[in-house]
C-alpha cells in the first residue's frame, strides 16, 4: 500500500514540476528582452484603437507595418508575385525586419527570411500584399504584423490616445532583443 502511495505521489510531484518548468520557461524571453534589449522609438500610424469588447484597450499600428517592395528580399518577392500558390506558405514563415535609425526613429531597412546576425531586427509575420489603388495588379509592398499591436491604457484615455495618434504625436518605445520585442510605453510629442 505504501509503495502505491509513494509512486502516485512521485507522479504528481513530477507532473507539478514539469508544468512549473513550462510556465517558467515562457517568461525567459520577455525577461531577457526587458533586461538586455535595446530601447528604440518607432512612429505610430492612425488606426482606430478602441475595442468595444475590451474597453480601454488600444490596438496600435506603426509605419513599419507597411513595407515597400524595394525593401523586400528577392526570395520573398518571388513568393508574393506567385501569391496564389505561395500565400499560405509565406504566412507560415517567420520574416525578419531589419531596422535602421533615421533621425531619432527606427525605420525598415530590409525584410528577409534569414535571421540577421547583427543589428536591430524584429520577427514579423506576413499578413497580405499591398497593391496600388488605381492599378490593382501592381504590387507596391507587403503588410506585416509584430507582437507590438496591443497596449492597455488607463480608463477613459483611449479616445485621447486615438486623437494623438491621428495627429502624429504618439510614438512607441519598444525594447528589442534578438528579434523579440516588447512594447514598453507610448510617448507623446
Amino acid at each position: 500500500m505504501k509503495k502505491t502511495i509513494n509512486k502516485r505521489g512521485f507522479k504528481y510531484l513530477v507532473s507539478f514540476l514539469v508544468l512549473t518548468l513550462i510556465l517558467l520557461s515562457m517568461t525567459i524571453q520577455p525577461i531577457m528582452t526587458q533586461s538586455f534589449g535595446e530601447e528604440i522609438l518607432i512612429k505610430t500610424k492612425a488606426f482606430d484603437p478602441r475595442d468595444v469588447f475590451r474597453g480601454d484597450y488600444v490596438r496600435l499600428n506603426y509605419e513599419i507595418n507597411d513595407i515597400s517592395l524595394n525593401k523586400v528580399d528577392k526570395e520573398i518577392s518571388k513568393k508574393i508575385e506567385d501569391e496564389y500558390n505561395s500565400f499560405k506558405e509565406l504566412r507560415k514563415k517567420k520574416l525578419y525586419v531589419t531596422l535602421r535609425k533615421e533621425e531619432s526613429f527606427y525605420v525598415v531597412d530590409k525584410v528577409t527570411l534569414k535571421k540577421p546576425t547583427e543589428g536591430i531586427f524584429l520577427k514579423a509575420k506576413y499578413e497580405y500584399t499591398l497593391r496600388e489603388e488605381k492599378e490593382y495588379e501592381k504590387i507596391k509592398g507587403i503588410r506585416v504584423s509584430y507582437t507590438l499591436d496591443k497596449y492597455f491604457v488607463p480608463e477613459n484615455t483611449g479616445k485621447e490616445l486615438e486623437d494623438k495618434i491621428r495627429k502624429g504625436e504618439a510614438f512607441a518605445k519598444i525594447k528589442v532583443y534578438r528579434g523579440y520585442s516588447l512594447l514598453n510605453e507610448i510617448t507623446f510629442n
